[in-house]
């Protein structure tokens, strides 16, 4: 599978040293077999040609298309590299997929072999898994998003609401295909919320 990038800067662009470009006020886009995968824009950045990383700042907006499906990232600051396909930000991040939105402090999307891509927040919250889901809201101290699996990982003081119950747990596992929980380590529920 490759991957094929451009920088489009709509304005001034210069050269850090031998190895690093800066822009201000660019859309980074990536394609796969012709297809748009990745689009980012941001109000300044640089990336270094050497080692591929690339650093998005100020206003960073972002988009990408896994299995048909879009999704939405919006943060102060995004950084990653070109070569591991990984993206990461240690600032306040939305990520929206469909009628799911995760909000937290942190975020770090990755790719392995055996687990596809994984998403990982932390101190996060979130609405809504998908419209036909009986889970409304939650939060925990570290969710862990596998899109192309449909599972969440919650884990560290999780709590969600199901219907009309609270559940807090040490950790969940969650079939959003199913729309059930998988594993439950030391729930507390309260019903009749």
């Amino acid at each position: 599978m490759a991957i094929s990038y451009n920088a489009f800067p709509t304005t001034n662009i210069s050269f850090l040293d031998n190895n690093t470009i800066e822009f201000k006020n660019s859309m980074y886009v990536a394609y796969e077999q012709g297809i748009k995968k990745l689009v980012f824009k941001s109000k300044k950045g640089n990336i270094n040609l050497e080692n591929q990383d690339i650093n998005l700042i100020g206003d960073v907006k972002g988009q990408f298309i896994l299995d048909g499906e879009t999704f939405t990232l919006i943060a102060k600051s995004l950084n990653g590299n070109l070569v591991n396909k990984s993206i990461s930000s240690k600032d306040n991040t939305v990520f929206k997929a469909n009628d799911m939105e995760i909000v937290s402090t942190s975020m770090k999307i990755f790719q392995t072999p055996q687990e596809g891509v994984k998403i990982i927040f932390k101190n996060a919250n979130f609405d809504k898994i998908h419209s036909g889901s009986k889970i409304n809201k939650g939060r925990a101290n570290k969710i862990e998003l596998f899109p192309e699996k449909g599972l969440v990982f919650m884990e560290g003081s999780a709590e969600f609401y199901q219907d009309n119950m609270k559940i807090i747990t040490e950790e969940i596992h969650y079939d959003l295909n199913q729309d059930r929980i998988l594993k439950s380590i030391n729930a507390k529920i309260i019903n009749n919320l």
